[in-house]
């Protein structure tokens, strides 16, 4: 995919440079309209062909998928500290500020450990 044409990039200036970023995004959009309608053009002809229409075929399509678990379905992780005014902390992600307040005066995380 070669180009006859060859621009010194570094003849041009910083507005050279700008124009052209945006005339080759202007002409890859264009490019990519043109090979998007010849797509749906060709897939609508071939789904034609076998008697269905191109929204079956996406529906058949859609329909199939699997449904994705969600994270928020997740059973919670129970808490494994207690602070002195009732917070909680599952001991995962980062220490909380009320945890590391009560350490930084002296206290050990164990104290706040649910027995």
């Amino acid at each position: 995919m070669a180009s006859n044409a060859s621009i010194d990039l570094d003849a041009l200036s910083v507005k050279q440079l700008t124009d052209l970023i945006h005339a080759a995004e202007a002409k890859r959009q264009e490019k990519t309209q043109g090979e998007r309608a010849a797509l749906l053009e060709e897939m609508t002809r071939r789904a034609e062909e076998l008697g269905l229409t191109i929204e079956e075929l996406v529906e058949t399509r859609a329909s199939k998928r699997t449904p994705k678990t969600r994270q928020d379905t997740r059973s919670k992780v129970a808490a494994k500290f207690r602070g002195p005014n009732g917070e909680e902390w599952t001991g995962r992600g980062r220490m909380p500020n009320w945890l590391v307040a009560q350490e930084a005066t002296g206290r050990k995380r164990d104290e706040f450990l649910i027995k």
